[in-house]
């Protein structure tokens, strides 16, 4: 089989098709031109492998994690720099009243927490649901007539949208969440079930031309047993990506559903839902399955991401490393990518340096494909 580009050894993988080696997906070293790198260390991993490395080319869905509330509705109030990166301060305009919502975000690990919720109480709930959902501006189908160059042979036409759930729960304190979840079940699912309809509205725009090659859905990690139990994740989490999932299918668009943690119990569910990936896969103590014992379970319904662990990476020894690389191909080498679990999480050292390296040796020596 003649060489392939990342672009198609990637599409072709995840679609059942035959390539010439194993994906290669690095968190974090996915980028358009090096011009766009800042650290060294990363420079010099992606100069080894940049032709097997894809980019994303993403068409913005605006589905984000209060409510799905259009970005019209909301403003940035102030922005400042600290010593661990950005703190945001958003305010969320509703006819009851203002809401604010404190965020923080770490530009080396690409990391993003909630300094403070929008909502942490019952008032606040009836706050943000009286706002008049519209579509958000500027929502449209990708231009197609604006790729950037190398598209053909690395980019892919994506869009990302997280679990319905997920926009309920990531406007206010998990704890808070799982409170509404005993004391309000019937309310939690009212919410779930807005949000689900909400973000179908937003896919019948950006998927209007068929043209998303890669719908991203995440999320489902934050209700996996034994985040959750096996009850709440069908009735929060199944029930309702199953509508997303299918209507992406139906636009011709690969469904990545994004899941640490563990999978043993949820694997076949994700099938059901018409995934045709899943990652990252992380063996134990991480997550509950080895990449051989997933490959076996999943028996070819669905490509499968994985497993080396960002802790391995930045903390174990070469030895380690390559053990770990290894394992990820036991169990054969169909339907599967060769993937890490997370980004580096702090600017690269020597150390994590090698351990790459030592990655990428295993990767290149394995991964091809007959």
């Amino acid at each position: 089989m003649d060489r392939m580009g990342a672009r198609e050894r990637l599409l072709s993988t995840l679609r059942g098709l035959p390539a010439d080696r194993v994906p290669l997906i690095m968190e974090h070293f996915h980028f358009r031109s090096l011009a766009d790198v800042q650290d060294p260390g990363k420079v010099e991993i992606i100069n080894r492998v940049a032709d097997h490395l894809h980019f994303w080319h993403t068409c913005e869905a605006y589905v984000n994690r209060y409510m799905v509330t259009p970005p019209q509705c909301m403003q940035v109030v102030k922005r400042e720099q600290t010593g661990d990166g950005v703190v945001t301060t958003m305010q969320i305009d509703t006819p009851k009243g203002p809401l604010v919502s404190i965020t923080g975000r770490n530009p080396i690990s690409a990391t993003t927490w909630e300094v403070k919720y929008p909502v942490e109480s019952l008032r606040d709930i009836d706050k943000i649901r009286s706002i008049e959902w519209q579509l958000p501006a500027g929502l449209a189908p990708p231009d197609l007539r604006n790729l950037p160059d190398g598209f053909e042979t690395r980019g892919i036409l994506n869009t990302l949208v997280s679990s319905p759930f997920v926009c309920i729960a990531g406007m206010m304190p998990f704890t808070y969440f799982f409170d509404l979840c005993i004391d309000e079940p019937e309310l939690v699912e009212e919410l779930t079930r807005e949000c689900m309809e909400r973000i179908l509205k937003i896919m019948d725009v950006i998927l209007a031309e068929k043209t998303i090659e890669y719908f991203w859905l995440g999320g489902c990690e934050w209700l996996t047993p034994p985040m959750g139990s096996p009850a709440l994740y069908d009735q929060l989490v199944h029930q309702y990506e199953i509508p997303i999932a299918q209507k992406a299918k139906a636009a011709g668009a690969l469904v990545h559903i994004h899941c640490h943690g563990n999978i043993r119990t949820t694997l076949g569910k994700m099938i059901e839902r018409g995934a045709d990936f899943t990652e990252p896969v992380e063996p134990p103590p991480d997550g509950d399955i080895t990449f051989a014992e997933a490959k076996q379970l999943a028996a070819g319904r669905i490509a499968l991401g994985g497993n080396i662990e960002a802790r391995v990476l930045e903390n174990g020894s070469v030895d380690e490393v390559e053990k770990a690389a290894r394992a990820a191909f036991e169990g054969g080498k169909e339907h599967m990518v060769f993937q890490t679990s997370a980004g580096p999480l702090a600017t690269m050292t020597p150390k994590i340096i090698a351990n790459y390296h030592r990655m990428l040796d295993v990767w290149e020596e394995l991964s091809s494909l007959p």
